[in-house]
């Protein structure tokens, strides 16, 4: 069964061929595979992993757009897009962007097809502003590293909970179980309750740990 979900996960990460031209970002497939087994194990949770597998691949590229290719102004305009969710809109992006918000547009509005067809209910705006917060997050955070801005504690964990990508990613499991409603969509987007504000904190600080000894090397 695993073996048949990483197969899935390796066709569509090649037709969807954005790890072949841009060769600038982590091509990290594998990886993020074997995350979404870390999370969801059991055999018959096929459909889960190979969801996570493909929010997770999205979320390390476009991390690396805001991290290691994009200039300020494309990260601007790349965030306005993904904030309005227009594919019209993607004109005035480089090719290299459009590229990479037309694999995000794509994958997840066949989600959230799937969802309404399965369900009955519209996640489309919840994955929307899912995403966007994401993306804003990144965006400050780019934002402070260009103009030299080292934010306090608070202000770094305000927005570094949500840059951890964990709201995306624990968004996109609660919509894979049985139990999904209106309400719930509501309550999570509205109060982030404590579990998934709280478990993401912990995250972001785990991370930060595992890294901290390498950033400061780099210097």
């Amino acid at each position: 069964m695993h073996q048949e979900d990483l197969r899935y996960a390796s066709l569509w990460w090649k037709d969807l061929g954005i790890g072949e031209r841009l060769t600038f970002a982590r091509d990290r497939l594998m990886e993020n595979f074997l995350w979404s087994v870390g999370i969801i194990g059991a055999p018959q949770f096929g459909r889960g992993r190979r969801i996570q597998t493909k929010v997770n691949a999205l979320i390390t590229y476009i991390d690396d757009v805001y991290d290691v290719y994009g200039t300020m102004d494309e990260l601007e305009l790349f965030t306005d897009v993904v904030e309005r969710w227009d594919i019209n809109a993607i004109q005035k992006l480089p090719n290299y962007m459009k590229l990479c918000f037309h694999a995000l547009h794509n994958s997840i509005n066949d989600m959230a097809f799937h969802t309404l067809k399965e369900q009955g209910i519209d996640v489309l705006p919840f994955l929307k502003n899912l995403w966007a917060n994401l993306c804003k997050s990144y965006m400050l955070e780019a934002r402070w590293f260009y103009i030299g801005y080292k934010p306090n504690l608070q202000e770094y964990i305000e927005n570094a909970w949500i840059s951890i990508s964990a709201p995306v990613l624990l968004g996109h499991a609660y919509l894979e179980t049985n139990h999904v409603t209106k309400e719930g969509l509501k309550t999570f987007e509205a109060y982030h309750p404590n579990i998934i504000r709280w478990s993401s904190t912990v995250l972001r600080l785990a991370n930060d740990l595992a890294t901290s000894s390498y950033e400061i090397k780099k210097r």
